[in-house]
C-alpha cells in the first residue's frame, strides 16, 4: 500500500457541489488517516475610476465571508469526526492557481465541479482543465448530481487500463482505495483499433476477432499481476471490451461504481482521457466521483 503523508486538500465554497466533496475527503481523510485542509480560494474585484483606470476593492468583507463559511464546515466536521484533524486557509489567488499550489504537498485534491464563487465552473471550465493538467497529485472530482458518497464507499472502484504510464500510476491509486475501502476492483481494458499482428488475407480490415480478444485478456491480465500479489486482499475483475465508444463504456460502468480512477493521458481507447471526449464524458454524466491521476511530464510514454 503506497504511504500517503500529506493532507487531503478539498476546495470549498457554498454550493452543493462543495458539499458532496467535503464529505467525500473527509472520508478519504479518515480512511487514510490524514488531516483534512478546507480551501477558498478567490480573485479580488476589480473597479475602475472615472479616467479608467483599474483599482482594487477591499478584500476585508469577502475575506471574513470565506472565513467563516469554511468555519462553519470544520465545526460540523469536528463534530461528526472527533478523530479527525480538520485546518481552514482562505487564500487569495487564481483559484486554479491556488488549488495547483496546494496540491504539491497534498496526498489528494478533492473538488466540487459545480462550484460558486472562486471555485465556479471548476470542472467544465478552464480552472478545472489546468488543475488537472497540472496538479502533483491525484484530483477526485465530485458532481452534484451523483449517488450518495457514503453509498459509494461501498461499490467496487472501476479503473481504465491501457498500458501507459498513466494507467499505472492509475492502477496504483485505484488498489490503493479498493483495499482501504474494503471493496472489489474491475479493471477496464476498452480497445477500439484493429491489431496490427493478425491482420487477414483478404484486406487491412479483416482480422480474427477470437485472437484480438484473447491479445487484449492477456495484455489486461499482465498488467493487473502484479497489483494483485501486492494487493490479496482486492478481489480484481478484469473486463477487456471491444467498443467503438469506450467514454460510454467507462459511465456505464461508473453506475455501479463508487469510484472511478483514470490516467490524466492514454493510449488506444484512452487517448486524450483528460482533456478529450472520455474525460469530458466521465466528468459529465459519470455516475459517481472520478480521480484523474497525473503523470508528470518526465514520465509519460514516448
Amino acid at each position: 500500500m503506497t504511504h500517503r503523508t500529506g493532507p487531503v486538500v478539498v476546495g470549498v465554497d457554498e454550493s452543493t457541489g462543495s458539499d458532496l466533496a467535503v464529505e467525500l475527503a473527509a472520508q478519504e481523510a479518515l480512511r487514510w488517516h490524514l488531516p483534512l485542509r478546507l480551501v477558498h480560494g478567490f480573485v479580488p474585484e476589480v473597479a475602475h475610476s472615472a479616467f479608467g483606470l483599474p483599482y482594487p476593492l477591499s478584500i476585508q468583507a469577502p475575506l471574513h465571508h470565506a472565513r467563516a463559511v469554511l468555519a462553519v464546515a470544520a465545526r460540523e466536521l469536528r463534530r461528526r469526526y472527533p478523530d479527525l484533524q480538520v485546518t481552514t486557509a482562505v487564500l487569495v489567488g487564481n483559484p486554479a492557481g491556488v488549488l495547483i499550489d496546494e496540491s504539491v504537498t497534498a496526498s489528494l485534491v478533492v473538488v466540487g465541479c459545480r462550484g460558486s464563487g472562486g471555485f465556479d465552473r471548476l470542472v467544465a471550465g478552464s480552472v478545472s482543465t489546468q488543475v488537472a493538467t497540472y496538479a502533483h497529485g491525484p484530483v477526485i472530482v465530485v458532481r452534484p448530481a451523483q449517488a450518495s458518497v457514503a453509498d459509494g464507499g461501498r461499490r467496487p472502484v472501476v479503473v481504465g487500463v491501457d498500458g501507459s504510464a498513466a494507467s499505472t500510476h492509475a492502477l496504483s491509486f485505484a488498489f490503493d482505495e479498493a483495499s482501504t475501502r474494503g471493496v472489489p476492483l474491475v479493471a477496464v481494458y476498452v480497445w477500439q483499433a484493429l491489431p496490427r499482428s493478425n491482420l487477414g488475407p483478404i484486406s487491412r480490415w479483416h482480422y480474427e476477432a477470437n485472437e484480438a480478444t484473447e491479445e487484449a485478456k492477456r495484455l489486461l491480465a499482465e498488467a493487473v499481476a502484479g497489483w494483485q500479489e501486492k494487493y490479496p486482499d482486492v478481489v480484481v475483475e478484469r473486463r477487456a471490451l471491444y467498443d467503438f465508444n469506450p467514454a460510454e463504456t467507462l459511465v456505464d460502468a461508473s453506475s455501479r461504481a463508487g469510484l472511478v480512477v483514470v490516467g490524466s493521458r492514454g493510449l488506444g481507447g484512452f487517448a486524450g482521457l483528460l482533456l478529450g471526449s472520455v474525460g469530458r464524458a466521465l466528468v459529465h454524466h459519470g455516475h459517481c466521483p472520478v480521480a484523474i491521476v497525473r503523470v508528470a511530464p518526465s514520465q509519460d510514454d514516448d
